[in-house]
């Protein structure tokens, strides 16, 4: 299981970067068409850019950052005893799957269902093999995979905080890890 996660993150992380690469050199070859006196400037770098960042946000949000790696206000989560934060944890978790459940049908409607969305198109860019423009929709998708993916995510978190208890603080992390390194020397 931890081989399998750890080829996922890395082939989510090589994703991203290859969508950073991608953001430079239009970016490069944006600057080079614009300030060649021989070359005409390229109008779809600029909408290609934004195109790629909105999708690369969404997608390092569902698929890279990890919990830990967000901003916490955990100011009471720290001070209530270990089995209060069980509750808080599972309280936040079944929250976070609520909240993303009902607001999902109405999200998908608007950019997938939603007549304007797909007469709406992209003016300068357009798909390399048919020549067609690309519709507004394919900018706001990213933002329904992402709340796929964070339903899911509280979803293995509820699971999880049942059958292990609520995620270690990161004061109980550096003291297990302590710990560990210490029978390591003895």
């Amino acid at each position: 299981m931890k081989t399998l996660q750890k080829w996922f993150t890395r082939g989510a992380e090589f994703i991203a970067a290859m969508a950073l690469a991608a953001i430079f050199i239009t970016f490069l070859l944006g600057i080079v068409f614009r300030y060649t006196p021989f070359l005409e400037p390229i109008g779809w770098s600029v909408v290609l850019i934004s195109l790629l960042w909105v999708w690369l946000i969404f997608f390092g949000a569902s698929f890279i950052v990890r919990e830990t790696d967000h901003v916490n206000f955990d100011v009471i989560y720290l001070a209530v005893p270990r089995p209060a934060r069980k509750v808080l944890a599972l309280l936040t978790a079944v929250l976070m799957v609520v909240a993303m459940v009902f607001s999902f049908p109405a999200v998908y409607e608007t950019v997938f269902d939603n007549r304007l969305m797909e007469l709406k198109k992209i003016q300068t860019l357009r798909v390399p093999f048919t020549g067609d423009k690309i519709a507004q929709k394919w900018l706001f998708a990213p933002f329904v995979m992402m709340m796929v993916v964070v339903t899911l995510r509280y979803l293995w978190r509820i699971y999880t905080v049942f059958k292990y208890g609520p995620p270690a603080t990161e004061l109980e992390a550096i003291a297990s890890v302590d710990d560990a390194k210490g029978e390591a020397f003895r």
